[in-house]
């Protein structure tokens, strides 16, 4: 935690309990969309406990930044220096630089697709996509040539990537984050044992994710799944009707957990309190989602969730959705 014992009892002199602390944040009453509704058992600022900055997650509020701006509106003047350390604050400027620097400076360049070149890579994505017409050339953050990716991105290799370049260049598609800090990669050969592996490019605060845009950029609805080929076959197929109604389809990649991916969105994607579909896994027992809703009802609005009949997931065709709401 960056900020000294008396910050907790400092926001609940002047904002009022409850005060919650987590491991990750400090989630209290926003100053500028509930100061005056002490009825309420959950409020939406959250405070980051690594970094000097808070968000407010309620739907009509998008209030952000530096904790300075907080406390500028809790009493009128700047007091960071008496919760935070000047250490902390500087190390925390560098950082902020360094990811400024890394995504808008030098954005992740995506080397151009050769099919000629990488036939089988190709043929595997066709069949991953039951051989739709969709057009490859056009997949978003779609990586062929993993050499050339490293070098063009200038990407440090530890010894471990050394030794297994060659074998992810010559057996392997990618495909990057939209912020470029992981790449996922999956293995053509089927009969490998090596199905999967993620490669984390570089830092950053939330979990990053692929995202595919839905039909209504105007939508609060989000369309979730545990792998690309999950969301992108439904992206395709859209055998839930949802796709005209959606504003983005996403995943965080294998191992990443709904509620850092639900949290990741509403944050760079500015969509507050989402309509939630998840297209499940089958082995995933509806009980999980029930708790998922249960305990983030302050920033979920809704929860959908399908399975597949006819497989354990969305990649498996013919698509029978099943659903059931939370």
């Amino acid at each position: 935690m960056i900020y000294n014992d008396e910050f907790v009892e400092y926001l609940k002199s002047n904002l009022g309990d409850p005060v919650k602390v987590t491991s990750t944040n400090i989630i209290c009453r926003c100053p500028w969309c509930e100061y005056d509704k002490t009825d309420k058992k959950h409020y939406h600022l959250y405070i980051s406990l690594k970094s000097p900055i808070f968000h407010c997650f309620y739907a009509s509020c998008n209030h952000s930044g530096l904790i300075k701006k907080l406390l500028e509106k809790i009493e009128g003047k700047d007091t960071t220096e008496k919760f935070v350390s000047k250490e902390n604050l500087e190390k925390f400027k560098s950082e902020k630089f360094f990811t400024k620097r890394l995504r808008n400076e030098n954005p992740t360049v995506i080397p151009p697709l050769n099919e000629h070149i990488f036939p089988y890579k190709e043929q595997y994505l066709r069949k991953r996509f039951k051989f739709a017409n969709t057009d490859i050339k056009n997949m978003k953050g779609l990586v062929f040539d993993i050499k050339s990716f490293v070098k063009i991105n200038n990407v440090q290799l530890s010894d471990v990537h050394q030794r297994i370049l060659d074998y992810l260049h010559t057996n392997f598609v990618g495909f990057v984050a939209e912020h470029g800090t992981v790449m996922s990669l999956r293995n053509v050969d089927d009969k490998s044992e090596f199905h999967y592996y993620k490669w984390k490019l570089s830092e950053m605060k939330f979990l990053d994710y692929y995202r595919l845009p839905g039909g209504n950029p105007h939508s609060n609805t989000i369309i979730l799944g545990e792998g690309i080929f999950d969301i992108a076959t439904e992206h395709i197929f859209d055998s839930i009707g949802m796709k005209s109604d959606a504003r983005v389809y996403a995943c965080g990649f294998s191992g990443g957990s709904y509620l850092a991916l639900i949290k990741s969105l509403i944050f760079h994607e500015q969509i507050f309190r989402p309509d939630v579909i998840i297209l499940s896994d089958k082995d995933v027992e509806q009980n999980n989602y029930k708790k998922l809703k249960k305990f983030n009802g302050h920033i979920i609005d809704t929860l959908n969730v399908y399975y597949n009949r006819t497989g354990k997931d969305f990649n498996i065709t013919p698509i029978v959705p099943e659903r059931f709401i939370i």
